[in-house]
């Protein structure tokens, strides 16, 4: 058998490498739905306080042969690694630049939530402060999240009455001064949608936010909700062969983009529809 046809062969079967540790609201049930459709399923268990992944015993380079197509569900920094070190094919939907804000925000703004923003530097955040509460400020505040997807912070409110405090908290954790974040106007978002896009389709979706509260995640998706998410998935900008569409019914009544996602840590959508969601993009990547 040649060498192609050897590739080929190896990349029929979808093998998925899922962290033990950290999903185990569902990973069970996303085990069963990988295996109800023929693909196999290893679990890695995470490296204790001191060690590290090239340690005996926590090796996860020998799993599956080189090139073959692995998907992995792990953590953020074992996703990068497994993207970076490329032994197989995806081995990761990891897309970090095309996550930026300042990459998508540009392409999509017409959709976006945030459509009025501004980007600068963490540590200008304290010497504009007049400029951000006229500009964007509502009831006292304004929204501020990172530029990165990596997010060191989920967005947060900064308020007028406890700026200080705020930016004090938001540097908690270690944000790096020079970075970028988004400021933008407050929005209350009532109803949130999760959507799974593969090569331009809308493979699975799924409510899992009501009321400003996260519910039980249900496959019962708004049809406006969808459309919306299948007009930014058949756009010309690809995060990813495979990527995640966040919408969000705002008080006003407005369906909006709320953000682009890593399809990595974004899969108890797909539990409830028994993997349908994986059978839609079986092996697929940009770079097969």
């Amino acid at each position: 058998m040649n060498l192609f046809l050897q590739k080929e062969k190896r990349l029929k079967k979808v093998n998925w490498l899922i962290d033990a540790d950290l999903f185990t609201e569902y990973s069970d049930e996303l085990q069963a739905a990988i295996s109800d459709q023929g693909h196999a399923v290893t679990r890695i268990g995470v490296t204790k306080p001191g060690d590290t992944w090239e340690d005996e015993g926590c090796s996860y380079r020998n799993t599956f042969p080189t090139e073959s197509c692995v998907v992995t569900h792990a953590s953020i920094g074992f996703c990068d690694r497994v993207r970076r070190e490329q032994l197989w094919t995806p081995g990761a939907y990891f897309p970090v630049e095309d996550l930026f804000c300042s990459r998508y925000f540009g392409e999509l703004g017409e959709f976006l939530l945030n459509e009025d923003f501004v980007m600068l530097p963490f540590c200008d955040l304290r010497r504009r402060r007049e400029f951000l509460f006229d500009c964007f400020g509502h009831d006292g505040a304004f929204f501020v999240r990172p530029d990165s997807p990596l997010k060191s912070f989920d967005g947060q409110l900064v308020r007028e009455a406890s700026f200080e405090k705020d930016l004090e908290f938001l540097a908690f954790y270690e944000f790096p001064e020079h970075e970028l974040v988004v400021v933008s106007s407050p929005k209350a978002v009532t109803t949130e949608w999760r959507f799974v896009v593969a090569d331009r389709a809308i493979v699975a979706g799924s409510q899992y936010r009501a009321g400003g509260r996260e519910v039980s995640v249900s496959p019962v998706c708004d049809p406006q909700a969808r459309g919306l998410a299948e007009t930014i998935a058949a756009r010309e900008f690809q995060v990813d062969s495979v990527w995640v569409v966040d919408v969000g019914l705002t008080s006003a009544g407005d369906l909006r983009l709320i953000e682009n996602r890593r399809f990595q840590l974004c899969l108890s959508l797909c539990v409830p529809q028994r993997g349908r969601c994986l059978g839609g993009f079986r092996g697929r990547s940009s770079r097969l």
